[in-house]
């Protein structure tokens, strides 16, 4: 590749170059950053380049009021900054043969246009291969992505083609709801299939961080399918997955659909293989992409059960992941749902109303960010939530579950506020549909389930609920045992779990009601557990 600085183009060549830029896989989902450019390259082909100040970019491009002051507010220089780094990840991996590169340089918003020359007999191997010329050349993402192929039928009957295709549009749509993600499009998977490429051919071609490949075969009234997923690089395989539904041909969309939320859930869940990967991955190999997915898998994989060290390191490390992507939404909902833990854990700070203030501020970056984000209206659901604004909560749930009924983690999260309301019959439902699509689920998931048998089937079934996954140091956790074992009789059982409660969180007496407000628990249910209490002779003031 050799650059060279050009004082002047055609301006359909700038243009066309623009064009690409922007419906690149880098820009596809930044439509701020895409105007952004696409305002500083005409106004420069215009001969305005006078008009590419800070003050006339807030107002074109970020709609900001003539008040505007940009020493004051900085939102043209960060997303200047977020500009300058997208297109440098564009042109390093993407549009590393581009005829034109286009560069803003620091210290201003004046582009400057390179005409490249690729060199020929780089360009010359490159291009050698094994691989069909036809084959297309897909453009590697800046997120964790993966390449879904065409299921293929290993057993007999009319139905296979019908069913392969159904199988794997379904998995290509399900995983894309999950936004963290790039999955490559039907199109290219099936032309590489059709190739008859190998793993480390595709990832040659374009460098998917996953593939997908699964089988299935109708016996005996079930439908069998098949999963592995594979890192492409090492064309090493990461996880191997079965899922056996019953064959229903008067709804057979419907088993489709339901096979393909269950193989997108379990592949695409936070701190499942591919959050496991990222983890690894940024250590080993540190990357913009793995660093941010690997911050939010580590969050998920704790949720409401991570401790206060854990908590400040994970946002800490979020924070250190927006500077560098400052355009990640995902990050800052996250970051969002961080500070509603700070404010509803049982501390001395329990019931902050700074930290709910903090978390509007991030879930509302977040949405703005990316509007088609479910986890961005998932963190604005849950700051709604805690501030008591229950008909915003509503409106922001149904607006998450819309962009992606198959996150397993929102829909238990949903569940548990709605149980905290005791609004049974909303929350269950997302409860059991959460354990459903994700069987490596965090413990967490089965402590609303037993608030909810106790207040509606008893106290015996609420224990066999609650230690189906033992959460020992966890306050929730002996707060619940002990008030189901006074509420069973067995005074004993409750005076165990209130000394392990007392040994880890000391102040229970002071910040428990307090606690009670932070999460929204309803008078009903904060009555009957304050009475329990009360007989273990904690006096919740």
């Amino acid at each position: 590749m050799n650059l060279q600085l050009a004082s002047s183009l055609p301006h359909d060549l700038v243009q066309a170059q623009l064009t690409r830029i922007v419906d690149s896989r880098q820009f596809r989902n930044a439509p701020r950053l895409s105007r952004f450019l696409t305002f500083v390259v005409e106004q420069s082909l215009a001969g305005r380049s006078d008009q590419l100040k800070g003050y006339t970019i807030g107002l074109e491009v970020f709609d900001k009021d003539e008040d505007f002051d940009p020493q004051t507010d900085t939102i043209v220089r960060v997303q200047a900054r977020a500009l300058r780094q997208k297109l440098d990840h564009y042109f390093r991996q993407d549009g590393t043969n581009d005829p034109v590169h286009i560069v803003i340089a620091k210290g201003g918003y004046q582009p400057e246009f390179y005409l490249n020359s690729v060199d020929e007999d780089l360009k010359d191997d490159h291009e050698k291969p094994e691989i069909d010329r036809d084959t297309p050349v897909v453009l590697a993402p800046d997120r964790p992505s993966i390449a879904v192929l065409p299921f293929e039928c290993i057993g007999l009957g009319t139905d296979c083609d019908f069913l392969a295709l159904g199988l794997t549009e379904g998995v290509i749509s399900d995983l894309s709801r999950f936004r963290e993600l790039s999955v490559f499009s039907r199109s290219t998977t099936n032309e590489a299939k059709n190739q008859q490429l190998s793993i480390p051919q595709m990832f040659q071609r374009f460098r998917p961080d996953f593939v997908l490949e699964g089988t299935f075969r109708v016996r005996n009234e079930l439908i069998e399918t098949r999963i592995k997923l594979i890192d492409a690089a090492a064309e090493a395989v990461l996880m191997t997955d079965q899922i056996d539904l019953r064959m229903d041909a008067g709804h057979i969309y419907d088993v489709l659909d339901e096979v393909s939320a269950r193989i997108a859930s379990h592949i695409a869940v936070e701190y499942g293989p591919i959050g496991h990967f990222a983890r690894h991955a940024q250590r080993s190999r540190p990357a913009i992409k793995w660093e941010t997915y690997a911050w939010i898998s580590r969050y998920f994989e704790y949720g409401i059960q991570l401790d206060q060290a854990d908590r400040k390191e994970i946002e800490a490390g979020l924070k250190h992941a927006v500077k560098s992507d400052p355009t990640s939404a995902e990050a800052y909902a996250a970051l969002a749902m961080i500070a509603v833990e700070h404010h509803r854990t049982m501390s001395k700070d329990v019931g902050d109303p700074a930290k709910l203030d903090l978390a509007m501020q991030h879930a509302q970056r977040a949405v703005r960010l990316d509007p088609q984000s479910a986890m961005a209206h998932q963190s604005l659901a849950l700051t709604y939530f805690h501030l008591h604004r229950f008909t915003d909560f509503r409106a922001a749930v149904r607006r998450a579950l819309e962009l992606n009924p198959g996150h397993g983690d929102m829909l238990a999260t949903f569940g548990l506020c709605f149980v905290r309301l005791a609004e049974w019959e909303e929350g269950i439902p997302l409860l059991d549909r959460a354990l459903t699509l994700n069987p490596l689920h965090p413990d967490w998931y089965h402590l609303p389930k037993a608030m909810y048998l106790m207040m509606t089937k008893g106290p015996e079934d609420a224990i066999a609920e609650c230690t189906k996954r033992p959460m020992p140091g966890f306050v929730v956790f002996h707060f619940m045992l002990l008030w189901f074992h006074v509420e069973v009789g067995d005074m004993d059982a409750a005076n165990i779990e209130k000394g392990l409660l007392l040994d880890i969180a000391p102040d229970t007496e002071r910040f428990m009601r307090r606690y009670f407000d932070a999460v929204c628990l309803c008078d009903e249910i904060s009555g009957r557990a304050i009475a329990a209490l009360r007989k273990v002779d904690l006096n919740i003031v």
